[in-house]
């Protein structure tokens, strides 16, 4: 009777290695960061919550703290990455952390790029984005109030009284023109979701002069029981 082939030696498990920029967990949950559960799919490797190693619905307080990590292994004299990475290769790791900080840190430029990847309101995080500090002459002008409950015809008036175009609304919130446009008009259909609307509605305010909290709370209060 022959003998069979001999079996491979088994080899020995060695350290487990950092993963570059750019890794990104197989699976997301809806609360954010990692899981192995079968539920939400990530995004691609590429986007910028897989550099952070995050889910699309992670926090703000996550994805700080997926920053501070992942900036971490990049430093100089990181010893994770220092035998791993040359200096070169270090750094462009390092640049592309920041890059996807910087979109992802900010409501607005989230809010668009989620749109590119076809991220629809259930996939959105399911908390309000901290509002832009405003500065002293605009916090004084955002004391007026309008009558509740707050509609898109209401903003549109008192935004022409004061002789405020879209666009200044739209250079100034970095927020393109069409939403204000849907917001006027209460326009369900294409209106984001309600945790970007509430960003969107407290930068309109802001600009025009109307108290943010109040008109954006009294807007969407309106929009909830009407649906």
């Amino acid at each position: 009777m022959a003998r069979g082939a001999p079996a491979a030696p088994l080899r020995r498990p060695g350290p487990r290695q950092p993963r570059r920029p750019g890794g990104a967990p197989d699976r997301a949950r809806p609360g954010g960061g990692r899981v192995d559960g079968p539920r939400l799919v990530s995004p691609p490797v590429e986007t910028h919550y897989g550099v952070l190693g995050l889910g699309p619905r992670a926090s703000f307080e996550q994805i700080e703290r997926a920053y501070r990590h992942a900036a971490g292994l990049y430093e100089g004299d990181a010893l994770a990455t220092y035998s791993l990475l040359d200096d070169e290769e270090r750094q462009a790791a390092r640049a592309r952390v920041e890059e996807a900080y910087a979109i992802l840190k900010d409501p607005l430029r989230r809010f668009e790029y989620d749109r590119q990847l076809g991220l629809d309101s259930e996939t959105a995080p399911s908390y309000a984005p901290p509002a832009a500090a405003a500065s002293p002459a605009t916090a004084r002008a955002a004391a007026v109030a309008l009558p509740e409950p707050v509609t898109g015809a209401d903003l549109k008036r008192f935004r022409e009284s004061r002789g405020i175009a879209l666009r200044e609304i739209a250079t100034a919130s970095k927020v393109g023109v069409r939403y204000f446009e849907y917001i006027e008009a209460d326009r369900r259909d294409v209106l984001p979701a309600p945790v970007y609307l509430r960003g969107f509605l407290q930068e309109y305010a802001r600009v025009v002069g109307l108290d943010p909290r109040r008109t954006a709370e009294s807007y969407l209060a309106r929009l909830a029981t009407a649906r």
